[in-house]
């Protein structure tokens, strides 16, 4: 072989070559782009959905505070907690959804979170639920709160101890690199 053919060659196998490490980065490009995209949309579902459960679940919360807020006040109306019972009852299907959607866009402890802050608000309002038919059985609603108010204020620092530790693994899934939001103390400090 001649060397004009040998250049010849030479030139057409790395044209060859070119082509496919140019094909191969193109590839690559595209797969990495592709999964920078899924985990863009992934993010995006997971942020959908914790938003949507924190909202129910911070709902009935304040339902069910309320509640227990009118069951215990001085001008207390039987027909008034009804009303506020219907409310957080009225909630329950949804939070159910938002807890569901939770657990389907993961991860465990995050949905296991939203699971345990929903039973806790759940535990606060049947509290009440049960003391509203008590009382609308004839039990004497000031002998009630006097025996048992103890247990409905340790339900709801537990309900908001839950929801707390929620929305906080949601942050950590969705900002991992965002530090602990600085307590009250370091925030006087800095003044």
């Amino acid at each position: 072989m001649d060397s004009t053919t040998l250049l010849g060659l030479a030139g057409i196998g790395g044209t060859l070559l070119g082509a496919v490490v140019g094909a191969a980065g193109t590839l690559g490009s595209a797969r990495i782009t592709s999964r920078t995209q899924t985990n863009t949309e992934e993010q995006k579902a997971r942020r959908q959905a914790y938003s949507a459960c924190a909202t129910t679940l911070l709902a009935r919360r304040d339902a069910a505070a309320a509640l227990l807020d009118v069951f215990k006040g001085d001008d207390f109306d039987q027909a008034a907690v009804q009303a506020r019972l219907q409310e957080v009852e009225g909630q329950r299907d949804a939070v159910a959804r938002a807890v569901g959607a939770v657990a389907v866009e993961g991860p465990y402890d995050v949905a296991n979170d939203a699971e345990y802050a929903a039973k806790a608000i759940e535990l606060l309002s049947g509290r009440i639920r049960d003391w509203a038919a008590e009382v609308a059985d004839g039990r004497d609603r000031d002998e009630l709160l006097q025996s048992q108010l103890q247990f409905a204020h340790r339900d709801q620092a537990d309900m908001e101890q839950m929801l707390d530790t929620f929305t906080a693994g949601c942050r950590k899934v969705l900002r991992p690199t965002e530090r602990d939001r600085p307590t009250r103390r370091r925030l006087l400090r800095r003044r």
